[in-house]
This record gives structure tokens, C-alpha cells and sequence, in this order.
């Protein structure tokens, strides 16, 4: 069983953690409306206001950071130096958003049961429905999806496939869903106050417990876990 080693706390219901190339750590701050940005040192500034309700968060190869705003059923774009832009527009309630390997933005459409696809340019295309509240997608290095159902349950696209399920170990997921670099597959287990170890058979296993609502899951450069709790309004890196 992992353990928990204290982060950074004060946080207004952080939905979304993922990491830039420079080690910076980015907390979508969902009620606040802000994303925030916690430099290697530890230093801590909002990186972003004036949004409506920033979920979830991804970094492309160059750098700059994308957030679903599910209360404006955009995505943006920011660069480095925090100039937004609109990548995107015209989602239902875009909750967890992460990279394929060819670099399109796959965005969960949580209120349509939908995953679509934004390719580099902006454009758009269904990459699959019929989902069960999608609210995290992830994606490993074959191209394989992984959908996080708030309902309950994984499922898993492969490519140029329909959804599948694939565990049903997953009580309650939140938007964290992540693929470290080994290929494992992790998820937050929001009803149960998990992180869970989704196996390839889709059997599940419980790395850390009693957590407070855990919602936002991300992965640093050396692969190491950290997750974010809505409960106590903070973030840990799981060690262990």
C-alpha cells in the first residue's frame, strides 16, 4: 500500500493536476475559476483567472497547456507566458481532457456520453459514444483509450474500435486517469476514497486509501503519482 507524503493544501475544489516540462505542477482550482501553478521550488501563483469551471488539464510536447472549462464547454490553450487562447469550442460539459500518441486532444463530453477528438489544428470528430457519464480519458503508447465512467466502471477504446467494458472494479471514478511510463493504469476512485492499479485483465487494486474525495490524479517527469482531494482541498504525491 502507498503512502501519502503532505503537499500543498488551500485549494478550491482542484479537478485537474498535470505537470509542465520545466517540473511546474498545475492545479485547475474548479470552484475559484483559476488554474494554479506551483514552480519545482514550491513557489505558488495563479496562472489563470477568470474562468468558469476549469476541469481537466493537459500539456502538449511544446509546452503549452490546455484546460477544459466545463462551465463554458470550451477548451483553451495557454502558452508558457499564460497568453489564453480558444483551442476548441462547442463541447457538453468537457470534464477530463488528455494526449493520444499522434498528439489530438481527447476530451470526455460528460453531459453527451461522448469522447471527441481535437485534432492539432482545432478541428474536431466523434472518436466514440454511448458512454456512461465519461468524466477522464487517458491514453497509452499503442493508442489504446481508457474512459474514467462517473457512473462507474472503466472502459477502453483500441483503436479504431468501439468502447469496451473493461473494470468494473472502479466504484465512482473522478476525472484522474492517468498511464504511467511502464503502461500501468491508475484511477481515482472518488465513492470508495481510492487510487487504484487497473490491471491489463481489468482487475483492480488499491494503492492508497482513505482519502477524502480524490479527484485530480497526475503523473511528474520521473513518473511519480500525485493526486488531488476535493474533501480537504489538497494535493499529495503518492510515494511508495
Amino acid at each position: 500500500m502507498r503512502e501519502t507524503k503532505a503537499g500543498h493544501t488551500g485549494f478550491s475544489s482542484p479537478t485537474g493536476l498535470v505537470f509542465g516540462p520545466d517540473g511546474a505542477m498545475y492545479v485547475s482550482n474548479w470552484s475559484a475559476g483559476t488554474v494554479e501553478r506551483i514552480s519545482p521550488d514550491g513557489g505558488r501563483s495563479t496562472y489563470l483567472d477568470g474562468l468558469d469551471a476549469p476541469a481537466g488539464l493537459a500539456v502538449d510536447e511544446s509546452g503549452a497547456l490546455y484546460v477544459a472549462d466545463y462551465g463554458a464547454d470550451v477548451v483553451y490553450r495557454s502558452t508558457a507566458a499564460g497568453e489564453k487562447t480558444e483551442f476548441a469550442a462547442g463541447f457538453h460539459t468537457p470534464t477530463g481532457i488528455a494526449f493520444d500518441p499522434g498528439q489530438n486532444l481527447l476530451v470526455a463530453n460528460r453531459a453527451s456520453d461522448e469522447i471527441i477528438r481535437v485534432d492539432p489544428e482545432g478541428m474536431t470528430s466523434r472518436l466514440a459514444g454511448g458512454l456512461s457519464t465519461p468524466v477522464g480519458v487517458a491514453a497509452d503508447a499503442d493508442g489504446t483509450v481508457y474512459v474514467a465512467n462517473y457512473d462507474g466502471g472503466i472502459a477502453r477504446i483500441r483503436p479504431g474500435g468501439r468502447p469496451q467494458a473493461h473494470s468494473q472494479e472502479v466504484a465512482g471514478p473522478g476525472v484522474g486517469i492517468v498511464v504511467d511510463p511502464d503502461g500501468d493504469l491508475f484511477v481515482t476512485d472518488r465513492a470508495a476514497g481510492e487510487i487504484k492499479l487497473v490491471r491489463a485483465d481489468g482487475s483492480a487494486e488499491s494503492v492508497m486509501r482513505d482519502l477524502d474525495s480524490p479527484v485530480a490524479l497526475g503523473l511528474d517527469s520521473a513518473g511519480e503519482l500525485y493526486t488531488a482531494t476535493w474533501g480537504d482541498s489538497a494535493v499529495f504525491e503518492v510515494t511508495g
